[in-house]
């Protein structure tokens, strides 16, 4: 959800995050790695990063713990 004082700015921008999925898919930890130039939207971006849940990487079919990125990005229409 867009942080309501961040729209009322009209502030857009697009953050870039690194992530671990845990074996439950979950994420683990998280940086990151461009920010958008504002800071509720970094910590908006986080904080929904953080209630999804991905399928975790395998090695030889069995998950594993495994780093990947994704790119937030706030745009107002």
């Amino acid at each position: 959800m867009y942080p309501q004082s961040s729209a009322r700015n009209e502030e857009t921008g697009t953050v870039v995050f690194s992530f671990l999925v845990g074996v439950d898919g979950r994420v683990i930890e998280s940086k990151i790695d461009r920010s958008s130039g504002y800071r509720e939207l970094d910590k908006a971006a986080r904080q929904a990063l953080s209630i999804c849940k991905f399928k975790p990487g395998t090695t030889d079919g069995k998950p594993e713990q495994s780093w990947t990125k994704v790119q937030y990005e706030w745009k107002l229409e």
